[in-house]
């Protein structure tokens, strides 16, 4: 069966779905409100779905957002488990999603869910309630991220939760036109995936301006950039994890002595937004032009035990060519996209190729049938493409 058989199939069938059977006549599931995600998130907040929480989305979305090449990428056992690692505990996963657990783990999340019903029943602060509450939904398929976090230790895991409802559902939704002006900022965006097909998330210090001041604000725009790229530039199974620039280029001019202890509180919410409430999707941070003023400061906000992700890369327009296309990437990084300004980082840019016009962009999808799954079940590149909208070829997210 042809490579792209599998896409026109699902775009069909995405296609008829788009109408919805109501009262024994079709309606626009659009016009539907309980099918809108903002309504998913006016709920009991332990219902709230685990992604999605950027809704309301108006300013379409790059061309190639989805590419054919990132819906078929086959993640090898290197890419699955950091460092070739064989599967279980001492070893670091990346992809969690549709795809075999080890009885280790499988074991891990039942003591997870075990710890859990006993703690609700004697009502010792876990955010469910009731004798036969299960784990919230907005952290279900991330039981397995948690745990990995806090090295399978159960208890840990469930504090960790709690945080992450805390942190992350009490602020959600969070609609375009409410951090809009800040995405314009170009503080903080996506751009370009590196060529293990990760979406790159960028951080421009010297764009943070009042943001650097208003920590709530700035966590708030950091979490709709990290909803947008798990709901719109993710395949579960195949890609669900980003890496990180961070460019400290003029920082030591635009942040003055007397904004350095506010600097760093924003900076420490950053870290906790990205490390716990979305813990194992960062596989790596790249600093970029770092002065030397702000290396005691910057390195003394990087826990222990995550410095290891964590890079100064002293010649951005060579080191990064190791891991990005040239087309990924903007001048300033040695890529060939031009340099963005202010007002032109959203809608977040995507491109083709991001493994190169020679990689081989389709291989034949496993099969797991049968495997036990962080999620529960299989789904199959079909399934995945029917969730998405139906569109052109070029990519699954493509808006006219």
């Amino acid at each position: 069966m042809g490579k792209d058989g599998w896409l026109k199939r699902a775009m069909r069938r995405t296609g008829r779905n788009r109408k919805v059977a109501g009262d024994g006549e079709e309606q626009d599931a659009a016009k539907l409100p309980h099918l809108k995600s903002s309504h998913l998130f006016a709920q009991d907040p332990r219902n709230v779905p685990s992604i999605g929480g950027c809704v309301d989305i108006t300013q379409g979305h790059s061309d190639h957002l989805l590419p054919e090449e990132v819906v078929l990428f086959e993640p090898s056992q290197d890419e699955i488990f950091a460092d070739g690692g064989k599967p279980g505990r001492t070893s670091t996963r990346f992809i969690f999603m549709n795809t075999p657990l080890t009885e280790e783990e499988v074991e891990a999340l039942a003591a997870l869910r075990r710890e859990w019903l006993l703690r609700t029943n004697r009502g010792s602060g876990c955010v469910g309630r009731g004798a036969e509450e299960d784990l919230p939904e907005c952290v279900r398929l991330n039981a397995l991220r948690i745990l990995q976090h806090k090295k399978y230790d159960v208890s840990k895991a469930i504090d960790l939760i709690n945080t992450c409802f805390e942190e992350r559902v009490r602020r959600l939704p969070l609609a375009e036109a409410d951090v809009l002006q800040d995405l314009s900022s170009g503080a903080v965006y996506l751009h370009g995936r590196d060529r293990k097909c990760r979406p790159c998330l960028v951080v421009r210090i010297e764009r943070m301006g009042e943001l650097v001041k208003d920590k709530e604000r700035c966590v708030k725009l950091v979490i709709f950039v990290l909803e947008y790229a798990i709901r719109f530039a993710m395949v579960p199974g195949r890609v669900e994890n980003w890496v990180v620039l961070i460019d400290f280029e003029n920082a030591s001019d635009v942040v003055s002595l007397y904004q350095l202890p506010s600097m760093c509180l924003t900076a420490k919410a950053i870290a906790v937004t990205l490390e716990s409430v979305y813990c194992c999707r960062m596989v790596w941070v790249k600093l970029v032009n770092l002065p030397s003023m702000l290396s005691k400061i910057v390195q003394s906000v990087i826990p222990s035990d995550k410095k290891k992700k964590v890079g100064v890369v002293e010649d951005p327009r060579t080191e990064l060519l190791r891991d990005f296309e040239p087309n990924q990437l903007e001048e300033r990084y040695g890529g060939t996209q031009p340099d963005l300004r202010p007002g032109q980082n959203y809608p977040f840019r995507f491109f083709p190729d991001c493994r190169g016009s020679s990689s081989e962009v389709a291989k034949t999808p496993s099969s797991n049938s049968g495997k036990s799954t962080a999620a529960g079940s299989i789904d199959s590149p079909t399934e995945v493409a029917a969730r998405c909208p139906a569109q052109a070829a070029t990519s699954l997210h493509r808006h006219a």
